[in-house]
């Protein structure tokens, strides 16, 4: 099933510091290359410039809604 590049956010909000939201976020993309065969990378932005809430956001990019679910149900 190809649906083009599905796009998945994690923010920082359950941690309460910036490196443990880093290593969080790392180790769910170690997951999904080894998980799903449709994920495509990720990147993580810094965005405590603009948001009062999170320091971080990682989005992910998948190819797939089932691999898109997996992950989901996994890490959100």
């Amino acid at each position: 099933m190809d649906s083009g590049v599905i796009e998945v956010y994690l923010n920082d909000e359950r941690f309460d510091n910036y490196d443990r939201a880093r290593l969080h976020f790392i180790d769910a993309a170690i997951w999904a290359v080894k998980h799903c065969k449709s994920f495509t990378g990720y990147e993580i932005v810094d965005v405590s410039d603009n948001s009062l809430v999170w320091d971080q956001v990682a989005e992910y990019r998948f190819e797939d809604a089932r691999d898109v679910t997996l992950f989901k149900l996994t890490w959100a």
